[in-house]
């Protein structure tokens, strides 16, 4: 006797394996956003990074006329401008007593953008004119 199955009984079909094509679609679409996202970062950051090594030289131009200066006698100490590599250095000086204030603007331009601006202010001692 063979055994007949009813309309209520329909043959089980094993779980497939694998991903629909909609499962991979959605996949690809996450992950070539993520990666969109992580090309315009690269970008951004390495933009930071060249305007920090500018900002750099510029700082380190500002510690060499400081240097400068605070190895001369105070009568020695005046104003003046300097341009080394694109960055220009301009300082004044005032006197005090025993000191001399010097105030600096350094001007440098970035590979992208307006120029830049920093202002520095030292103070350099005046032993020679103790008492």
């Amino acid at each position: 006797m063979r055994h007949t199955r009813s309309q209520g009984q329909r043959r089980r079909r094993a779980p497939r394996r694998g991903f629909t094509l909609v499962e991979v679609i959605v996949a690809i679409v996450v992950l070539s956003i993520g990666v969109l996202g992580l090309a315009g970062t690269a970008s951004y950051v390495t933009m930071q990074m060249y305007g920090g090594r500018e900002q750099t030289i510029a700082a380190n131009m500002a510690m060499k006329v400081i240097d400068s200066l605070a190895a001369r006698r105070c009568t020695d100490i005046v104003g003046g401008t300097q341009t080394r590599r694109g960055v220009t250095a301009t300082w004044t000086v005032g006197d005090s007593l025993r000191t001399r204030w010097v105030t600096q603007t350094v001007q440098y331009r970035p590979k992208r953008g307006p120029m830049k601006t920093a202002n520095y202010t030292a103070v350099i001692q005046c032993p020679e004119l103790f008492p």
